[in-house]
């Protein structure tokens, strides 16, 4: 499903990948063009949807030329091997730390597992491996010709250390995957996104600036839409990401019992959501579970106390 009504430059579509039959989880972005690319295809198990909405706007798969990813996590980068199977002419533009594992995802998958257990085929589908000869490497610093525009490259670790952000420059859009958080249209709270394995805050802070230097136009976030306030809506996310480092920081500290801990950061997520309908608690929590973010920040306040 596509929508007119994000405020989104001509150039570029959103089609709405309908995750589990929800709007507004997952997002795909379409550079539109005489050689069109998407940005994160999103899990095998909403393929149906990604093409149905591509012909929504006159396209079909066949008719891409690439597929860029911000980062590799299978809500994002999921259904990139099975487009690839079926229509070997795609070029897969991927960070070169994300590469291997979109190569051989073995690793990946077994990681991915530890987290979502039983639930993985219903939650994303298939994830296939890419030929070697369908990857092209980024670490940042490249530009990209597609679409008839320039693509700019960057490196952005915090979420994910092969994490990039592409910056459109005929429209000042930033593709900015998780980067940013999460955020339903129409509202102003951002949720924090921070699944293990390799949450970095400092890291993410300086891309936070690296973003902020860029003077992006707006912010098109996966889940869900674009953001028009970029500095508003990055200052509001890294305070709520600060507030959720902090609670998950104190009850490591106190040694808390796991759940409990857990239930405290369920708990701080459930009152920031109160004033919304259950409909929109729903989709946030759809796209960013709360208990899989409290294992992020745990990982990584655990790899601080380890080193210090």
């Amino acid at each position: 499903m596509t929508d007119a009504h994000y405020g989104l430059p001509e150039s570029i579509a959103l089609v709405d990948d309908l995750h589990l039959g929800r709007p507004r989880i997952v997002g795909t972005y379409v550079i539109l063009g005489d050689d069109p690319v998407i940005i994160d295809p999103g899990p095998t198990s909403a393929l149906p949807n990604l093409e149905a909405g591509l012909k929504q706007i006159g396209l079909s798969f066949s008719d891409l030329h690439g597929i860029a990813l911000s980062h590799i996590h299978l809500d994002h980068a999921g259904a990139t091997g099975s487009l690839v199977r079926y229509f070997p002419h795609l070029k897969v533009y991927v960070h070169h730390r994300g590469a291997p594992h979109m190569i051989a995802p073995d690793k990946l998958l077994r990681s991915a597992t530890r987290i979502y257990g039983g639930q993985m085929d219903y939650l994303w589908g298939e994830f296939l491996p890419v030929p070697a000869d369908n990857i092209v490497t980024l670490g940042g610093g490249e530009a990209l010709r597609v679409g008839g525009r320039t693509l700019r490259v960057f490196d952005a670790p915090g979420h994910a250390s092969h994490h990039l952000i592409y910056l459109d420059e005929s429209t000042g859009a930033a593709f900015v995957g998780d980067t940013t958080g999460l955020r339903m249209p129409g509202y102003r709270y951002v949720r924090p996104a921070t699944p293990p394995p390799d949450i970095d805050l400092e890291a993410w802070r300086c891309t936070l600036d690296m973003l902020l230097s860029l003077k992006p136009r707006m912010l098109l976030l996966t889940h869900f839409g674009p953001a028009h306030d970029p500095e508003q809506h990055i200052a509001h996310m890294w305070e709520n990401t600060q507030k959720w480092a902090e609670t998950v920081r104190i009850s490591l500290e106190r040694s808390e019992d796991e759940s409990a801990a857990a239930a405290r950061l369920v708990a701080l997520a459930e009152a920031e959501l109160e004033a919304m309908d259950e409909a929109t608690r729903q989709q946030y929590e759809q796209a960013g579970a709360v208990e899989i973010s409290w294992h992020g920040l745990a990982r990584y306040w655990r790899k601080k106390m380890e080193s210090s």
